[in-house]
């Protein structure tokens, strides 16, 4: 969409004769007039200033409107608010954001409501016991010799291990549709994305403190010079003495990637055949390491870290990622499966919603992108 046609839409808008696409569209447009690729970046700030005062106008008076109307709808908040629809035709990028609840639904007894995940995860001891710490009461959930295991009442779970305990190994897991945050037993604090596992000791003990993880995990490794921090997943290592970083490790993504907030951190690919490291890079703050999941090289790249632990705080953020790559979050956080009709969809999506809501309100963005959606039970239809 280019300056000229935007200003078109803008005009009939004011005029009350916009269509309800083109409403949609200028309403949902309304927080973006500071984003990159802003087709009106052409603009002065006074020019952009009085177009964004004409929409928050529009806005304002539907809102009384419906407020006199008492119309039976309520504000749906999909990531609590609407998608934008901002076609970057130069990159063929839909663009949407959460900010402000727009977009009505009606609201009907037959609909299929399929909830976000929630914290939950099951602990398995080394006797293979299993506690289900959704379930458990804040409190003690372990307490044998020398181990105690407590859950706060954030739902964090930590570790009390007397120093001449002989260490066993536990493992804490999320299923689809869950997270967990949990302390290991150096202090080191831990976040399991859906779908995700790490398998440690009950005491760290000999020269270094490791772990083995699977999915997505996001660590605050406690310093400790003395013995180097290491996780291990299918294909790489990563060692750190003490800094922040995201591991995305999931079978079904084409890389595993390694994504450093603060501290520094060496990643180095693992040949297990030969049970050594045969390739190694050292990140700086701001970087990503990312290594195919059948390929043998380390590619190493600066780029926008709120994008890889987004999911930590609560939301979904892309970066030109495809449609694939969107619904594979989507359907390990709701617990979902996805089938694909017709064509491919080469579109590519830039934006961020909120993990909160049910699926309805983030299937919306879709469908405001001219990507059919339906649900049919646990199973979502995607087709273009």
């Amino acid at each position: 969409m280019d300056k000229k046609i935007f200003l078109e839409i803008l005009a009939r808008y004011n005029r009350g004769a916009a269509n309800r696409e083109e409403v949609e569209f200028l309403e949902a447009y309304y927080e973006l007039f500071d984003a990159e690729g802003n087709i009106l970046n052409g603009l002065n700030s006074q020019e952009k200033l009085n177009i964004k005062n004409e929409i928050s106008a529009g806005l304002l008076l539907e809102i009384s409107n419906q407020k006199q109307k008492k119309i039976p709808f309520y504000y749906s908040k999909w990531w609590s608010v609407a998608a934008v629809l901002v076609l970057l035709t130069s990159l063929g990028i839909f663009y949407f954001k959460s900010e402000k609840p727009r977009v009505l639904i009606t609201q009907t007894k037959k609909e299929n409501i399929i909830k976000p995940g929630v914290n939950q995860a099951i602990l398995t001891l080394a006797d293979g016991s299993t506690i289900g710490l959704n379930e458990s009461s804040h409190g003690v959930v372990v307490e044998e010799d020398g181990l105690k295991v407590t859950k706060g009442a954030d739902g964090k779970i930590s570790y009390d291990v007397e120093k001449d305990l002989v260490p066993s190994i536990n493992t804490v897991a999320t299923p689809r549709g869950g997270q967990y945050h949990l302390e290991l037993p150096d202090g080191t604090k831990v976040w399991l994305n859906a779908a995700s596992s790490i398998r440690f000791p009950t005491r760290f003990s000999g020269k270094t403190r490791t772990v083995d993880v699977t999915g997505e995990i996001y660590f605050e490794v406690a310093s400790n010079k003395e013995m180097p921090f290491l996780v291990r997943t299918h294909h790489q290592q990563i060692e750190v003495l003490g800094t922040h970083f995201n591991v995305n490790a999931y079978e079904d993504e084409l890389d595993e990637k390694t994504t450093l907030i603060e501290g520094s951190v060496k990643v180095a690919k693992l040949d297990k055949a030969a049970n050594e490291n045969t390739l190694w890079k050292v990140l700086r703050p701001g970087q990503e390491a990312s290594i195919k999941q059948k390929g043998t090289q380390i590619t190493v790249a600066e780029i926008d870290t709120d994008v890889a632990v987004a999911w930590k705080n609560g939301y979904f953020k892309f970066d030109k990622a495809d449609i694939h790559a969107v619904m594979r979050q989507i359907a390990r956080w709701y617990d979902v499966e996805v089938v694909y009709v017709g064509a491919k969809n080469e579109d590519l999506f830039v934006g961020e919603m909120k993990r909160t809501e049910d699926i309805r309100g983030v299937l919306k963005i879709l469908e405001l992108s001219k990507i059919k959606t339906s649900i049919k039970g646990r199973t979502i239809v995607i087709a273009n």
